[in-house]
């Protein structure tokens, strides 16, 4: 993906937040409709996120997006098959 350059381009990347620039002119983006769990919380993902500008934000909001697939991917073991109660944290495999 490119990195959008005006905000509605933002917005239309990252349908699942609410991007605006506030009055100070820092850039934030907070997510739509649900509220993060302790656990998403724990392994990365935040409720609401701000930058210096539109770049450093794209990127905040596609590591967001990487963090919360990692963290729905069902956790698999070397041999591929799924481990019963691991969590894969990046690219680490965590027993629990």
């Amino acid at each position: 993906m490119t990195i959008p350059v005006i905000l509605e381009d933002l917005q239309a990347a990252f349908p699942g937040w609410c991007i605006w620039r506030s009055s100070a002119g820092r850039l934030w983006a907070t997510r739509n409709g649900r509220r993060l769990s302790r656990h998403e919380v724990d392994h990365g993902l935040s409720q609401t996120i701000d930058a210096d500008d539109v770049a450093q934000l794209a990127e905040q909001l596609k590591g967001q997006r990487t963090a919360e697939e990692a963290l729905s991917s069902p956790p698999q073991r070397d041999d591929g098959h799924m481990r019963k109660g691991a969590t894969l944290v990046g690219d680490t495999l965590l027993d629990q």
